[in-house]
């Protein structure tokens, strides 16, 4: 028991801006991905309950949300964004560990924010945590199915994927089970956008990077709480 709190404190502290410390094995830590989940959407429904809707209020919660658990990812879209839209193939992966801020990412990243701002001015709080949770899930389908295109970097950390990772993580979905009508679209829509993000970045550099899983996380993510806010 005391391995595996100190491993998922290491996955908070690695998916997260919280200094929870921790040891252990790296990969092991996909498996406590969508317990980091539930932190950042408790985060969240926290914020809004608290704070309210309005401009401000959302602008304030968007903020100390991305700051503690979305920042990470939303570089990771950013750069995916700039190398996948580049036409040159040979191209993409340069520009993705470059980092800059290309055109691509700078017009689709404001489209995201903008979609995500409006999104949690929509959303019943408690959907913030299906989203949360399963769009951390949405790496490990990514995970699963796909191979890293590089044999070094963040990508790589996890390479080969133990499938029982995936179990674990996907059993620790099932208290959310208490909503069966959002767990079943968002483990649905968690699935497909993994096998999505797998399809294309397979096809458009030949595997996934760190900062495809980080774009997986967050394209999930606005497509959950999209899917949700369309239901109630």
């Amino acid at each position: 028991m005391k391995k595996i709190l100190s491993e998922i404190r290491m996955t908070v502290s690695f998916l997260s801006r919280i200094p929870a410390g921790g040891t252990g094995e790296i990969k092991n830590i996909p498996r406590y991905f969508t317990i980091v989940g539930y932190l950042s959407g408790m985060i969240y429904m926290l914020l809004t309950h608290i704070l309210g809707k309005g401009v401000f209020q959302t602008v304030l919660t968007m903020s100390v949300g991305f700051f503690c658990f979305d920042l990470f990812h939303f570089d990771g879209l950013l750069d995916t964004l700039d190398g996948f839209l580049n036409q040159n193939r040979e191209k993409r992966l340069e520009i993705m560990s470059k980092g800059d801020t290309g055109p691509f990412a700078m017009f689709y990243g404001i489209v995201f924010t903008g979609t995500f701002f409006y999104c949690l001015t929509q959303v019943d709080s408690i959907m913030l945590l299906y989203s949360g949770v399963f769009s951390r899930f949405t790496m490990n389908i990514v995970l699963n199915i796909s191979k890293p295109v590089k044999k070094t970097g963040l990508g790589a950390l996890f390479y080969p994927y133990d499938s029982r990772n995936s179990i674990i993580a996907l059993l620790i979905t099932l208290p959310l089970l208490a909503n069966p009508k959002f767990f079943l679209i968002s483990s649905a829509l968690s699935v497909l956008c993994g096998t999505s993000m797998h399809l294309i970045s397979k096809k458009q550099i030949g595997g996934y990077t760190g900062d495809v899983l980080g774009a997986s996380c967050l394209v999930s993510n606005l497509f959950i709480m999209i899917s949700l806010i369309l239901i109630k």
